[in-house]
């Protein structure tokens, strides 16, 4: 359960109260109410509830797989809309914006919609009035089903976040609602608004199917209903004006649908129907199979004779399999590396992935080197280690090393088996190891200990390094460039140096964040942000730019810095936990542990990891993992992919590689054979319309 469950709760308890309440003010002039009403309505219309509810089931999985189509393949259409719409909503915020408008209309955009939505199902089924309960429900259940293609492919983000000078004022009126919010909404999910979709939809069916006007009264709450919300979430920042346009037109298709769908499918699966059946079946099995087996076998008599009705299904049938295909294909790039067993940790750079493993019944420790080129796996030979050994990766050099001994490798395409180039045994603790570049391009070998630092050259050859004493606990390096903690100082900061002395940058790194969010973390851990005592507890860097993981106390905080102008910001979000930063080629990944509240009940508590992906050029970042039970480890950038270490809700370790590639071989395939199938089945299909009306 995620953060921010208390204010959704008030929310719904709200709803359903406001819902009660204005029960007198809209029942039909028969109807009287009581306690037994609302038992009843739950034997009568329990159907009408699994067709509506129905679509809660899904939603979380479709907004999970619209994150990852939005992650793999940044299919965003904002772009394209903001230059038709231009700056219209933003002025309708700048001109209108009020403290009471902003807390008012945020608490109406959740909880009014709520209202709506179950006042609109309940007062139906409640008076009992099925001839408009069948409609409604099917208007609500179409307009999400028609909704899913949209919100999948035509991906159009909020306008808080897209328009410069725009705010998102309902998702940032507390930290506790953004926190809400950002659990269960993509901020991509803009066209179109189900805020007047499903409303208007709802409306136009009472005003299509209220034969006696009993429905009058709410149809006018309905309409205020949808005018007041159309002017809230463009004044909130959240809809374009076409997407109020999206709404309207997929709440007419809908109610068209329901029109053409409403007899067959109350037909089927009518509550009164199905009790007639469940006698039956109990009275006489035998009759009760036959009859079952005769309306499938109906089902496909018309294939015998097809006609353009079959046909149609046909064709239809093969686009949704083939894009359902495409969309696994898009929604799954990640994979595990084959051969990999039992990974503890991992390391990569460039097109080299390595993984340390540690067999669990034999406690044995073994190392292998993958290349993602060419998807081929290579074994790391010496002595073998008592303990899984840290490793420390850059271009094609290795380093394996423990507090007492260090194996330098390495690494090329053509070998199936790599051996160290040279091995060391320690007397004195090494607590890190860091592999830096000569001027010549050679490795460099940056070793930590106790009070010093000291390089050395891939001969074993020692290198003159000024800043060779001091604590460099955290450390990093890139190229001819190195990067510590610097514990003396008395804010969190970064020394950046090259190895030989020409550079040295100190960069103070700002971890700081509204005072809302200070306070709603001390509110829900119990400890109070303090930026004296913030402290930098992991580095990495690449030739531009540093990434620091900065503790300020209840949470850590990941920070990215560009070391030569010394921008910088916090790429995390800053009421959530975050580890493990790794920068290379325009990319950063880092662990974040989403919707974290220390205050919830501990097995609630949110503990796994998800990988975060942020594009420093776009400056985005999306989540690239989605699964509440399954936890994430190490990520690293690579040349074009990202890897990372997961550990099912078993326990059960896997290597995994996530690929740039939104479409594999076999979907290009499947849709070519696609494309092949549908030629002659559209010529089939033209033949028998144009045979049907003839004659």
């Amino acid at each position: 359960m995620a953060a921010g469950t208390g204010i959704y709760i008030t929310w719904v308890t709200g709803a359903i109260i406001l819902s009660i309440a204005m029960m007198p003010l809209f029942k039909p002039k028969y109807a009287k109410l009581s306690l037994e009403g609302f038992i009843d309505m739950f034997r009568r219309y329990w159907a009408h509830m699994i067709v509506v509810f129905s679509v809660y089931l899904w939603k979380d999985l479709l907004d999970g797989m619209d994150r990852i189509l939005m992650a793999n393949t940044q299919l965003d259409m904002t772009p394209y809309v903001y230059p038709i719409e231009g700056d219209i909503v933003l002025w309708v915020q700048q001109e209108l914006r009020n403290a009471l408008l902003d807390e008012v209309l945020t608490h109406f955009y959740v909880m009014g919609f709520m209202t709506a939505t179950f006042a609109s199902f309940l007062y139906p089924i409640y008076f009992d009035d099925r001839h408009m309960a069948d409609r409604v429900s099917l208007s609500m259940f179409w307009v999400y089903v028609i909704a899913i293609p949209f919100y999948l492919f035509f991906n159009v983000g909020v306008t808080g976040n897209h328009i410069p000078d725009m705010q998102a004022i309902a998702y940032d009126l507390t930290p506790e609602i953004n926190n809400w919010f950002t659990r269960i909404d993509p901020f991509s999910n803009g066209m179109p608004s189900l805020h007047i979709g499903l409303p208007f939809a709802i409306w136009l069916t009472m005003h299509r199917w209220d034969d006696d006007g009993r429905w009058t009264s709410y149809r006018g709450f309905l309409m205020g209903f949808i005018v007041l919300t159309a002017f809230a979430i463009i004044y909130l920042g959240i809809h374009w004006m076409v997407d109020i346009i999206g709404g309207m037109a997929v709440g007419i298709l809908a109610v068209q649908l329901t029109a053409k769908t409403n007899q067959p499918v109350w037909d089927f699966v009518d509550e009164r129907l199905f009790s007639r059946r469940l006698a039956r079946a109990i009275a006489d099995p035998g009759k009760s199979i036959r009859g079952t087996l005769d309306s499938i076998i109906s089902v496909f008599a018309p294939l015998r004779e097809p006609s353009r009705k079959q046909t149609s299904a046909i064709i239809a049938a093969l686009m949704v399999s083939t894009g359902l295909v495409l969309l696994w294909d898009a929604t799954h790039q990640d994979f595990p590396v084959e051969g990999v067993e039992w990974p503890t940790s991992a390391a990569g750079s460039d097109g080299w992935l390595v993984s340390v493993e540690e067999d669990p019944d034999t406690s044995s420790v073994s190392i292998s080197v993958w290349n993602v080129s060419d998807e081929k796996g290579s074994a790391i030979s010496g002595e073998p280690w008592a303990s899984s050994p840290a490793v420390a990766i850059s271009g094609s050099s290795l380093v394996l090393h423990d507090s007492s001994r260090l194996d330098y490798y390495e690494l090329g395409s053509d070998s199936t088996e790599f051996t160290p180039k040279f091995s060391l045994q320690e007397s004195e603790a090494l607590l890190d190891v860091a592999i830096a570049e000569s001027e010549e391009g050679g490795a460099l070998l940056v070793m930590v200990y106790e009070d010093r630092l000291e390089v050395m050259d891939d001969e074993q050859v020692p290198v003159g390094f000024e800043a060779s004493e001091g604590s460099f606990s955290v450390m990093a390096a890139s190229g001819q460039l190195l990067a510590w903690a610097d514990g003396a100082s008395q804010s969190p900061t970064v020394n950046v140096t090259s190895i030989s002395g020409s550079i040295s940058i100190s960069l103070t790194l700002d971890v700081t964040s509204s005072e809302d969010e200070d306070a709603y973390l001390e509110e829900i851990s119990g400890i109070a942000v303090d930026y004296g005592e913030a402290e930098v507890i992991d580095i990495d860097m690449d030739d531009s730019w540093v990434v620091a993981v900065v503790d300020v106390g209840p949470v850590n905080r990941t920070v990215l810095v560009n070391i030569l102008t010394g921008e910088q910001a916090v790429i995390s979000d800053p009421i959530w936990q975050s580890s493990s930063p790794s920068v290379a080629h325009g990319r950063v990944a880092f662990l974040q542990i989403p919707f974290w509240d220390p205050s919830l009940d501990p097995e609630e508590v949110a503990t796994v990891n998800d990988v975060y992906l942020h594009d420093i050029d776009a400056n985005t970042t999306l989540a690239i993992t989605h699964d509440d039970d399954v936890d994430q480890l190490d990520p690293q950038v690579l040349l074009e992919d990202v890897a990372w270490v997961e550990v099912d809700s078993d326990g059960m370790p896997s290597l995994k590689v996530y690929s740039g590639e939104t479409f594999q071989p076999y979907s290009s395939v499947i849709l070519q054979a696609a494309i092949l199938m549908l030629i002659p089945l559209l010529f089939v299909w033209a033949y028998q319309a144009a045979s049907e009306r003839r004659g």
